[in-house]
Parts: C-alpha cells; structure tokens; sequence
C-alpha cells in the first residue's frame, strides 16, 4: 500500500501530466513541445540566438541569421525551405546530421531524404511551425527513424532505434510574419549519455 507521500507524490505527477504542453507524435515515442522548453544547452543557446536576432519583429529573416556566430553549433544545425505548395525539403544540413542518419539531404524533399514515416512525422511538426510562426521542440525515443531502402543512404553510425533526441525549430521569414525557412538543430542520445526527460517518463 502506498503511503501518504507516495500518494501525493503520484496525484502531483497526474496533475503534471495533465497540465503538460507536450504534444505526442502517435504513434511513436516522440513529442513535439510548443512552449519550447529546452533542456540541452547546446539547444538553448540557438534559440536565444534566434530570439536576440528578432530585433522589433515577431520573426527574424534568414539574412539576420549569420552561422560564423554559432560555429560550434554548425555540425548540428540543418535548414528547411517552406515550398510554395506547402511541402519541405532541406535546403543544408550540418554534418552530424548526415553522420547520423547516413544520407546528405540537401536539396532533397523530406520523402526522398527521410522515408515516409520520419517525413510524416517531421512534416507534422514543420507544419506547426509555419502556422504558429513560433519555435516548436520535439523530444522523445527515435523510434520513428527506418532509413529508406536506397543506395544514397549509408548504414547509420548507431541503432538509431535505442536513442533519444531532443531538437529545435525555428522559424525565419523575410517580412517578420510569412515563414519561408526553419532553422533546426537536433542533439542525439545513446547509452549513458541519454538525459532524463521526466515530463515523457524517459
């Protein structure tokens, strides 16, 4: 039987969950977290960078964005165009992330360059961020990556399946409200270096 503190402790954690922001990307072991509380520092230093380059407007323009400021973070960073008919392809991607997933997606749509089921589930996010025109997070297992069956891909360095990923989106537009590209950077996890995501019980 649990005690008075257990019980407590389990109705705060109920109440948490409730009140929790997160977003689950069904049916994966991802969340998309539009408050955008980052954890990772590497993370939270990008985006106050992206938030200091606003200037007086709600959205800064690429042309603000300036990658000699975030050297060190470069291998991480990826960019995505916002096409016309409202797909996404990536426009550059650091090298971390073509280490990590085993293909240089630059130029490519995110079917060619991810697969139907990591595309579906990236669409969805970039998606929110066009709409809102507002960072978005996602966080959780990366169980949503199966490398497409193509000779571009080679074998990822990991098992991407027993990692963890925290990353960030943010938008750019060229008028402060109209987004035609998303700065992102993911930060992956493995083995002991995985951090604690408390809030999906990770």
């Amino acid at each position: 039987m649990a005690t008075p503190a257990q019980t407590a402790a389990n109705e705060a954690a109920r109440k948490a969950a409730q009140r929790s922001p997160l977003l689950k990307l069904a049916p994966f072991g991802a969340y998309a977290d539009p408050v955008c509380a980052l954890k990772d520092p590497r993370l939270v230093a990008l985006h106050e960078y992206w938030r200091g380059k606003r200037g007086s407007m709600p959205i800064p323009a690429r042309e603000n964005i300036h990658p000699r400021d975030f050297v060190n973070h470069l291998p991480r960073v990826f960019l995505i165009d916002v096409l016309p008919d409202g797909g996404f392809a990536f426009r550059l991607a650091g090298t971390a992330i073509v280490d990590l997933f085993g293909c240089e997606p630059t130029g490519k749509s995110l079917l060619d360059a991810l697969g139907p089921q990591a595309a579906r589930l990236a669409s969805a996010v970039f998606t929110a961020v066009v709409e809102y025109g507002r960072p978005m997070r996602t966080l959780g297992a990366m169980d949503w990556w199966t490398p497409p069956k193509k000779a571009s891909f080679d074998a990822p360095a990991h098992d991407l399946a027993h990692m963890t990923f925290e990353a960030v989106h943010m938008p750019l537009s060229p008028n402060g409200a109209e987004v035609n590209i998303i700065m992102c950077a993911l930060v992956a996890y493995s083995g002991d270096d995985q951090p604690p995501f408390p809030e999906i019980g990770i």
